[in-house]
């Protein structure tokens, strides 16, 4: 058994030295090395310094890692796990690299959440996430670097030996301070650099200096990088510094004497801003650390930074190192700051949250503030906020609005429903965890419990005049009401929605509804009424909406278009959804789908059999329910390609379907020749020539000696092909070709 180099998937190679399962995936490896690209996807932190050293660790350990599949590094604080970790994944090259990001987790029944989060897997209803982690990366060839373990030992250890045991493609490169454990591991200790710390030394200090009063600085250090770049970055003179370590460190006590002495060489106003971030453990903006601080920062934030006592991320924000956040910690609750600090946080973050409470709609950049704040609000959840405080309501709402993007939300479901019992009627934030509360009993398909909060959330708004979230609350009931099949209160609600938008002037919030309005139409068979709302609604969300709104209501035009026989233009907005949502091969699934439509409909039947196939595939896998109408439009295209092709041609086009990737089936529905002048068979020529000479489709089945259902079917789909709505039409067209 064989794998293919492009594509990942396996076959019986003959000759036995194939690389490649077919030629479409040996041309496009070609293409790609001819463009020069790269096939590997890599995702792994990046450092905006270079990596010295390890030359002999590295030499021993990508062996170990081509040869086992369980790798551990261990080491103490500070030694550099996770810099060897990250360079060691980036020489071996795999296919796939995927970073599992431990550090920042509190809680056990967070460590599979990590994981899918990492490989983009999401939950499903009714399916636990592990087993549907398990299903993505039964046949996915990927080397997940998991990164600080030592916390949540045991959890780690369970979830990597069912990847191991399930998984046969996936390969696990851990960094922890203690063994997993886990089965087939292989530990390799990681410990402090020995000649190479001089050389660290020099590169972060940026300047040279007497070698033999550096070698002695990194001996003391004992060679430990952490140490050795606090150290570096903090030298002004190195007599001073070399005598100062004689005196005020101690490397037997560990990172923790190290963090101790940059503190206590910091001025009085950048202690006061170090320990008042303590309690920002998923990093923080300029915005977060004036409000902790009381006035400007960026002067102290930058004095840290060259101090290595925060770090500047690739997105903008900064974030301390674990263990020197628990230090700050320490001296927060040493000065009695701890609970000034605290309020300074929640206020502010709620204040993130707000406007949920008092907009239609949230702008992509508010939904981004939330994503960037998750981490700290999961902190604040569970440290910060008083057991009775109103503001748990927010908190637990935000959290549960980020994990419905991210995929994973039973945990932060359940934390919502039982601060939202504990939470009395007239609470500040109970309209706002009511609607939450709403779409959690949708994802988890409990519908007359979806359509009560939703109900309880409109009716105290309208109670208390609160005119301007009505256009999303009455599109959040439409949604609870389409989850219980109720049509006709479905779309009572969106033309409230509508209502109360265009009274507010919430213009987006419109588009989006009068998108959702249009929909139903197009389901209910009014394709002109629905193309009204859609070809209005579309410039508005070009412009103001997030990216994954756009792809909707975009793939909701393309549907549309083939309803009404357009393919050209049906095709350019399917594919344009599809690149889209090119990042979440879940959410491209219909405009591929769609994309095989207009193949078949262009005479194609052999590609878009494969690409219907492997988003079937896809669906089967993730769990993904087709739409009823959608799936009648799925089917009814699979039985007239069964039709059309030989039988052979059909199972050939199925099985290559069923092989595809996401990525493959995607790359093969953004193909600009899919829409192309149809091609008749030899079979439907034949068909077309009789029918041209008038006769009828039971004297054409008798002459041809096929069913009188065969020959309906041929003369539906040719006139399909060539948008033709008559039998005299076609007359015509047969003869003028």
């Amino acid at each position: 058994m064989g794998v293919c180099a492009s594509c990942g998937t396996g076959f019986a190679p003959l000759p036995s030295r194939a690389r490649y399962c077919s030629n479409a995936c040996r041309q496009r490896a070609y293409r790609r090395r001819s463009a020069g690209t790269s096939t590997v996807v890599a995702e792994l932190p990046s450092y905006g310094d270079v990596f010295v050293g390890r030359e002999s660790e590295l030499a021993e350990l990508l062996p170990l890692l081509r040869k086992h599949r369980m790798l551990t590094l261990v080491g103490s604080a500070g030694v550099g796990k996770t810099r060897l970790a990250v360079e060691l994944a980036r020489r071996a090259r795999r296919a796939e690299v995927r970073t599992v990001e431990l550090g920042r987790l509190s809680r056990p029944g967070q460590v599979v959440e990590a994981f899918a989060e990492a490989v983009g897997v999401y939950q499903q209803a009714g399916v636990a996430l592990r087993t549907t982690l398990l299903q993505e990366l039964g046949n996915r060839r990927v080397l997940l670097l998991v990164d600080n373990c030592e916390h949540l030992v045991e959890e780690s250890c369970e979830v990597v030996d069912a990847l191991l045991s399930r998984c046969p493609h996936v390969q696990v490169l851990a960094t922890s301070r203690e063994a997993l454990r886990s089965m087939g591991e292989v530990v390799y200790p990681v410990h402090g650099l020995e000649a190479d710390a001089a050389r660290l030394f020099v590169e972060r200090a940026g300047t040279s200096g007497d070698p033999d009063v550096i070698e002695a600085i990194c001996a003391r250090l004992d060679g430990v990088p952490l140490a050795v770049e606090l150290a570096a970055r903090l030298s002004v003179a190195l007599p001073e510094l070399a005598a100062s370590l004689d005196h005020r460190l101690d490397l037997l006590n560990g990172l923790r004497g190290a963090i101790a002495w940059s503190h206590d060489l910091l001025t009085a106003d950048e202690r006061e801003l170090f320990r008042r971030l303590a309690l920002l453990p998923g990093g923080f903006g300029l915005e977060i650390a004036e409000v902790v601080h009381g006035g400007a920062v960026i002067g102290l934030l930058t004095a840290l930074q060259a101090k290595s006592l925060v770090a500047r991320e690739n997105d903008g924000r900064f974030r301390m190192l674990e263990s020197v956040r628990l230090y700050a910690a320490e001296q927060l609750e040493e000065h009695g700051e701890h609970e000034v600090t605290a309020e300074r946080i929640l206020s502010w973050l709620c204040e993130k949250g707000e406007p949920g409470v008092s907009s239609s709609i949230l702008t992509p950049e508010q939904v981004r503030a939330l994503h960037e704040e998750y981490d700290n609000v999961a902190y604040a959840f569970a440290h910060l906020v008083a057991p009775r405080d109103d503001r748990r309501l927010m908190l637990a709402t935000m959290l549960l609005r980020v994990c419905f993007d991210r995929g994973y939300f039973a945990q932060a479901g359940a934390v919502l429903m039982r601060v939202l019992h504990q939470s009395p009627a007239d609470a500040r934030y109970r309209i706002l965890a009511l609607e939450y509360a709403s779409l959690l009993a949708s994802h988890e398909e409990r519908h007359d419990e979806a359509v009560r909060h939703a109900l309880e959330a409109v009716e105290t708004a309208e109670t208390g005049g609160q005119d301007l979230i009505m256009c999303r609350l009455f599109r959040t009931l439409a949604g609870a009401y389409d989850g219980l099949g109720d049509e006709p209160n479905a779309a009572a609600s969106l033309r409230r929605s509508i209502e109360y938008g265009v009274r507010n002037g919430n213009d987006v919030s419109v588009a989006v509804s009068s998108q959702n309005l249009g929909w139903r139409l197009l389901v209910q068979g009014d394709v002109d009424a629905a193309a009204v709302l859609v070809e209005d609604a579309l410039p508005v969300l070009r412009v103001h909406a997030r990216q994954d709104v756009v792809a909707v209501a975009v793939h909701t035009a393309g549907c549309i278009a083939l309803e009404r026989g357009d393919l050209v233009t049906a095709g350019a907005r399917f594919a344009e959804s599809a690149r889209l949502t090119a990042d979440n091969p879940r959410a491209a699934l219909e405009s591929v789908e769609g994309r095989g439509l207009v193949a078949m409909a262009s005479g194609r039947h052999e590609l878009g059999v494969r690409l219907l196939a492997a988003c079937q595939q896809m669906r089967t896998t993730w769990v993904v329910p087709w739409e009823p109408w959608w799936r009648r439009k799925m089917t009814a295209a699979l039985d007239l390609a069964r039709q059309s092709l030989s039988s052979a041609a059909f199972q050939r086009a199925l099985g290559a379907g069923r092989a595809m990737d996401a990525r493959h089936a995607l790359e093969t529905a953004l193909d600009k020749e899919i829409v192309r002048h149809p091609v008749l068979s030899d079979r439907q020529r034949m068909v077309v020539e009789l029918v041209a000479q008038g006769l009828t489709n039971a004297q054409v089945a008798g002459k041809l000696g096929i069913s009188h259902r065969t020959v309906e079917s041929h003369v539906h789909n040719v006139k399909t092909a060539l948008d033709l709505s008559t039998r005299a039409q076609l007359a015509a067209w047969a003869q003028s070709h």
